[in-house]
C-alpha cells in the first residue's frame, strides 16, 4: 500500500466524519425555518450541488444517460426513502434537543448493520460480534428503563442508516451518481414543499434576511461533500481503519450535546453510553482479528 495514499485516505476520511459530527451546529444555525423546511431545502440543494459537481467533472451527460434508463431506478426508491427518513429524523432531533440520542443512534449503527446482515443477507455473526451486540442491547435497555420510554430517535437513525447501507451494498452506481439518483427521487416533493411554504408566507422570503438563502444553500455542500470525501477515503483505507474513523462523528455529537447544547447527561446515560462504547470496542476488535487473519478472510470474503 502506498504510504502517501494511505495518509491521504486517513485525512479525507477524518475530515468527512468531523463534518458529520459538527453538522448539529449548522442545523441549529438555520433553525428559524424549522426541521421540515430544513429537510426539504437539504434535498433540493444537495441535488443542485451534485449536478454542479457532475458538470465540473464533465460527467453530467453520463448521469443523464443513467437517469434515462428505467432499469437503473429499480434499486433507488427504497434507499432514497431510507436516507430521507434518516435525514428528517436527524434534523428534527437536532432542533428538538435530542442530539445525545442522535449520537446514540449513530454509535449503534454498525452494530445494527451487522444484525441486518445476519437476518436478511444470511451473513455470519462471529462470537465477539454477538458479545458486542449483547452489550449494546443492555445499554439500550438501561436507557429505556430509566427514562420510561424507548429511545425512538436513536433506533430510527440506527436502523434507517443501516438499511440504507445494506441496500447500497449491492448498488452498481458510484457514490456520487447514487446520491444524485436518491436526491432526484425525492426532489420534486421537497421542492413542492419549499414553494408551498414560501407561498403561504412561512418560508424565508419576507421573514428572514436575504443572506439566509445562501446559508441554507450550504446544506447541499454539507450533505454531498462528506459523502464524496468518504468515498475517496474508502478507496485508500482498509475496512478496519474506516470502522474506527466512523466513531468520530457520534463522538463529536455527544460532546456537542453535553457541552454546547446543555442536554441532560446523568450517570444512567453515562452507563448506557459506556456499554455502547464497550460494544463498539468488542465489535471493532472482532473486525480487526478477522481482517488480519488472511486465511479466514480469504475463505469468508466473496471472490
Amino acid at each position: 500500500m502506498d504510504r502517501k495514499e494511505y495518509i491521504k485516505g486517513l485525512f479525507l476520511g477524518s475530515i468527512a466524519f468531523v463534518i458529520w459530527g459538527l453538522l448539529p451546529l449548522y442545523w441549529r444555525m438555520v433553525a428559524e425555518i424549522g426541521p421540515y423546511q430544513q429537510f426539504a431545502q437539504r434535498i433540493v440543494w444537495s441535488f443542485v450541488f451534485v449536478l454542479v459537481i457532475l458538470r465540473v467533472r464533465k460527467e453530467l451527460g453520463h448521469f443523464i444517460k443513467l437517469v434515462s434508463n428505467r432499469r437503473n431506478w429499480s434499486g433507488i426508491i427504497l434507499p432514497a426513502l431510507a436516507i430521507s427518513v434518516n435525514w428528517l429524523t436527524y434534523i428534527w432531533a437536532v432542533n428538538n434537543g435530542f442530539v445525545l440520542e442522535a449520537s446514540l443512534g449513530y454509535y449503534m449503527n454498525p452494530l445494527v448493520l451487522t444484525l441486518i446482515g445476519a437476518v436478511f443477507l444470511k451473513e455470519t455473526i462471529r462470537p465477539l460480534e454477538r458479545l458486542g451486540l449483547a452489550f449494546a442491547l443492555v445499554g439500550v435497555i438501561i436507557k429505556t428503563l430509566h427514562y420510561g420510554e424507548i429511545p425512538i430517535v436513536a433506533l430510527i437513525l440506527a436502523f434507517s442508516f443501516a438499511f440504507y447501507g445494506a441496500m447500497k451494498k449491492k448498488s452498481p452506481l458510484k457514490s456520487l451518481y447514487g446520491l444524485g439518483f436518491e436526491t432526484m427521487a425525492v426532489c420534486v416533493p421537497a421542492l413542492g414543499y419549499v414553494l408551498y411554504s414560501e407561498g403561504i408566507g412561512n418560508g424565508i422570503m419576507g421573514n428572514l434576511p436575504g443572506y439566509f438563502w445562501f446559508l441554507i444553500a450550504i446544506s447541499g455542500i454539507a450533505t454531498a461533500a462528506p459523502l464524496i470525501l468518504y468515498a475517496e477515503s474508502a478507496k485508500r483505507l482498509p475496512l478496519n481503519v474506516l470502522g474506527f474513523l466512523q466513531y468520530i462523528a457520534p463522538t463529536f455529537m455527544l460532546f456537542l450535546g453535553i457541552f454546547v447544547f446543555d442536554e441532560p447527561f446523568d450517570w444512567v446515560s453515562a452507563i448506557a453510553f459506556g456499554l455502547i462504547w464497550i460494544a463498539l470496542m468488542v465489535f471493532s476488535y472482532s473486525q480487526y482479528r478477522f481482517l488480519t487473519d488472511k486465511k479466514k478472510t480469504a475463505i469468508e470474503l466473496p471472490s
